[in-house]
């Protein structure tokens, strides 16, 4: 449930139980400014070793299995989430962090450039600290998305400040308390903790170096501005209307399934969730009558045999609600069961919802999936691209020609093909999105990199003199360049 603010505390609540289960105190703006300043001076971590900060990243991980029973039930209270997708949660964290460290070996040495023409200069990029990274977590993933950010930015030798969701705070602190029990360097990792005021203080301060954002769109515009006018380099991972596009080749068994996965893991409550599948009109009729037979005996509720859980927060469980009751035709509304809970949706599909609804139109974030179908590629491509979101989409069908050329026309950053989710498991593909999805890119060698500067050297090989093209010159240099320019480069 959604935490409450007062007299200068968060209290968070089991979503599940409607129970207070912890009281914190916010970070004051004085403690904002010294937690910051004293990352700013913090030079511990940033001078050592690549392969000294990946020996303590895979500490952290290590430290994390140990401590796994605690770490999931505190996951569990303060997001009520199902033990499975709990589970798949810290799988996805451990792997990343497995992965990540490996990939940065490499990424983030010093690398050698070919010089080209210039055989007497020898060239390489280094990849060094910006120094302090904010990073602005959100509610939906208090662990694996704040942490494997948090990671990266550790990796390229950053210094952090982590602000989790005032709504899902405990799942940070933890890992806080096992970085400062397990690994040390203390204010390397830096957790504050309160609302907006907070994330906006962090975003404004001058002696933070960049901004990792995840969380709703119009939240991420504001932070992209206020960056904008600092030219403070921003990653943004914002929202999505995720599409599944089902071609009339596909295996509509797997697709289903699929679909299903896809729009009910986490209650929907995913960046990369499917919200919208878009069949081919000749298996519209199929697929409707095979995914609605599954939903139907799906159901909502903390039980152990019941397959989804509860919302995070209320705000978002209510804009869920309104989606669903702004539908006039309710025969367009295929339901599984829900307990009698207010934080607790039932599984749902709306087949042919009509194209001004809310539905269509913004991120649901919820347990809701809606059924339309195409006609032809100019169709369907403009059906995707309506909202202006491009986070992630998946197609399913079995002509790789066909796919291939949806593939290449879609303004989409992360794309499954016959399968779902997969591409965020796998550490070493960069993961972002387009138009209202966000910018820059997060994981694989391109998010590592994001998070550094990027620093071009040059040195001599040789110690002349002079450069052949200083003043001074010998008159001979000038017409032994143009000789060479139309011999070399007309080749």
């Amino acid at each position: 449930m959604s935490s409450i603010i007062k007299d200068g505390h968060v209290f968070v609540t089991n979503p599940s139980t409607l129970e207070e289960i912890a009281k914190i105190k916010c970070s004051t703006s004085s403690e904002v400014e010294h937690l910051i300043l004293e990352s700013r001076l913090y030079k511990k971590w940033s001078v050592l070793t690549l392969k000294q900060r990946c020996y303590y990243i895979n500490r952290l991980r290590k430290t994390i299995v140990k401590n796994q029973n605690e770490l999931k039930q505190i996951i569990k209270k303060e997001t009520g989430k199902k033990d499975f997708d709990i589970l798949i949660e810290l799988f996805s964290l451990l792997e990343h962090l497995k992965e990540i460290s490996k990939i940065a070996r490499k990424a983030l040495r010093k690398e050698p450039r070919n010089t080209g023409l210039m055989k007497s200069k020898k060239a390489y990029v280094v990849y060094e600290p910006l120094g302090v990274a904010g990073i602005i977590a959100p509610w939906n993933y208090p662990l694996t998305t704040p942490i494997s950010s948090s990671v990266e930015a550790l990796l390229a030798g950053n210094n952090i400040i982590l602000k989790p969701s005032e709504h899902t705070p405990l799942t940070s602190l933890f890992i806080k308390k096992l970085w400062d029990q397990n690994i040390g360097f203390s204010n390397a990792f830096n957790i504050l903790i309160g609302g907006g005021d907070v994330g906006e203080m962090i975003v404004q301060s001058k002696d933070i170096d960049i901004i990792c954002f995840t969380g709703s769109t119009n939240v991420g515009k504001k932070i992209a501005k206020q960056c904008g006018n600092m030219l403070k380099p921003v990653i943004l991972e914002l929202g999505g209307k995720d599409p599944m596009i089902i071609l009339e080749d596909a295996n509509i068994n797997r697709a289903v399934e699929s679909a299903i996965f896809g729009g009910f893991s986490n209650v929907g409550q995913t960046c990369i969730s499917v919200e919208e599948v878009f069949i081919e009109k000749p298996i519209f009729d199929l697929f409707v009558d095979k995914i609605s037979d599954r939903v139907k005996k799906m159901s909502s509720g903390n039980n152990d045999d019941m397959d989804l859980g509860a919302m995070i927060m209320k705000q978002n469980c209510d804009k869920v609600r309104e989606h669903i009751d702004e539908i006039d035709d309710k025969d367009k509304i295929i339901k599984g069961s829900s307990i009698d809970h207010p934080m607790y949706i039932a599984p749902t599909i709306v087949v042919d919802p009509a194209e001004d609804l809310r539905i269509v139109n913004e991120e649901t974030f919820g347990p809701i999936i809606s059924l339309r179908s195409f006609i032809d590629e100019k169709h369907l491509l403009k059906l995707v691209h309506k909202t202006g979101y491009g986070l992630a989409g998946s197609i399913f069908g079995k002509n790789k020609n066909r796919i291939n050329r949806i593939l290449r026309q879609l303004k989409i950053g992360n794309v499954s093909i016959n399968d779902v989710f997969t591409h965020y498991g796998i550490a070493s593909l960069p993961f972002g999105g387009e138009g209202l999805s966000g910018l820059g890119r997060l994981h694989g060698k391109e998010g590592l990199r994001s998070l550094c500067r990027t620093k071009s050297v040059v040195e001599n090989r040789f110690q002349f003199l002079n450069e052949p093209w200083w003043y001074g010159r010998p008159a001979f240099i000038e017409r032994l360049l143009n000789f060479f320019l139309k011999k070399y480069y007309n080749i």
